[in-house]
């Protein structure tokens, strides 16, 4: 059994609260929701839901809306990314994040140099997998220079 850091534990806590926070279009109860939460190089939490568009296209994902909450606050150096959703629904199944957030992710590491943790969690904050970036990334675009 592993000890849990009270860090990891808020970082989970505000992966949970954007999750619960998405914007789905409808807010529906029952509909799917994602949340994620990037801890910086400094010590801060920020965290967000996807953000649904009608188009699609133009919807945000919970990684990208989490990483772009950072930039906000002028934080672009990412050391762990906590991502959840509702669609594992007891399955004990891991969202992995998809193409396009972790091209973000890559692009992340390429300025800080940080091969951050990405931790995979459960609807309820259970930890179903902890992998790093460098691990999940095969031929990134651009490679690393």
């Amino acid at each position: 059994m592993s000890i849990i850091s009270q860090m990891e534990k808020d970082l989970i806590k505000a992966a949970l609260e954007g999750m619960r926070n998405a914007f789905t279009g409808t807010n529906k109860p029952e509909d799917l929701r994602f949340g994620a939460a990037v801890l910086t190089k400094k010590g801060n939490i920020y965290s967000s839901g996807q953000y649904y568009s009608d188009t699609y296209s133009l919807t945000l994902h919970a990684e990208q809306s989490a990483l772009a909450h950072a930039a906000a606050h002028g934080e672009y150096e990412i050391v762990a990314i906590a991502i959840t959703g509702n669609e594992t629904l007891g399955t004990n199944d891991s969202i992995y994040p998809c193409h396009m957030c972790k091209q973000l992710l890559w692009e992340s590491y390429l300025r800080s140099k940080v091969n951050m943790e990405i931790l995979l969690l459960d609807e309820k904050g259970r930890v179903l997998e902890r992998l790093k970036l460098l691990d999940v990334i095969n031929y990134p675009w651009p490679k690393e220079v």
